[in-house]
């Protein structure tokens, strides 16, 4: 068993943003978790109960269309940053109901990203509440890598740097030769985390000397404490 936040951190950081300071943000189906590493070490971690299926769920309302048919459509054309192309791109909703003119309806790129961009902008606005928690602010490097299924969406980097105020990248899983092509997008992060973290264990350890008083948030000062009393 392992955090899922730790497990993504493990397969989406790079070496050096886990050693001077990253945050490694996995937006799942149901939660959107957050860790933060430093020194290679996770030093906090936490979650929000809002993820991907939340879009999913206000698309479903919003366009009157069962959940499956919203997530194709979320996959499929979903984005976050209109164009005055997009008023202009037709989606067909499709579906199954017998009525003619319900199944052949169609909706605008530029109304969907309607729907979905609030519910993105509320994930980020939580993942930076965490952020501030964290101390992560006065962390040396503050890169901030997005994993997980619903990092996916298009345009969602571009709106999270301008949220959240750092370097913004898509992670995806690193340091396993012969993936298969399918199995390296960044919905894979956590699985491919758990495998990387049971292939070669890790017994996590403080290594390094850290004075508690100089770090000016004080759930880092817990986590130091925490670490240096139990390794």
């Amino acid at each position: 068993m392992a955090s899922a936040s730790y497990v993504s951190g493990l397969a989406s950081l790079v070496e050096d943003e886990q050693e001077l300071g990253a945050a490694c943000i996995d937006l799942g189906g149901g939660v959107t978790g957050v860790s933060v590493f430093i020194r290679k070490h996770m030093i906090f971690a936490d979650a929000t109960r809002i993820g991907g299926d939340l879009i999913t769920t206000d698309i479903a309302k919003g366009l009157r269309v069962p959940h499956q048919v919203a997530e194709r459509i979320k996959t499929l054309h979903g984005g976050l940053e209109a164009t005055g192309r997009d008023d202009s791109e037709m989606i067909e909703l499709g579906g199954e109901t017998g009525d003619w003119e319900r199944d052949r309806r169609t909706v605008s790129r530029a109304d969907l990203i309607g729907i979905m961009r609030p519910r993105v902008e509320e994930i980020l606005e939580e993942v930076r509440a965490i952020l501030d928690a964290s101390g992560f602010d006065h962390l040396p490097s503050r890169q901030i890598v997005l994993t997980g299924g619903g990092s996916q969406i298009p345009g969602l980097d571009v709106l999270a740097s301008r949220m959240l105020g750092q370097n913004v990248r898509i992670g995806r899983p690193l340091r396993i030769q012969g993936l298969a092509h399918s199995a390296t997008a960044p919905g894979f992060a956590s699985a491919i985390g758990l495998a990387l973290l049971t292939a070669h264990p890790q017994d996590e350890w403080w290594d390094f000397e850290m004075p508690a008083e100089s770090y000016p948030a004080r759930s880092l000062r817990r986590a130091y404490r925490w670490f240096k009393n139990n390794w």
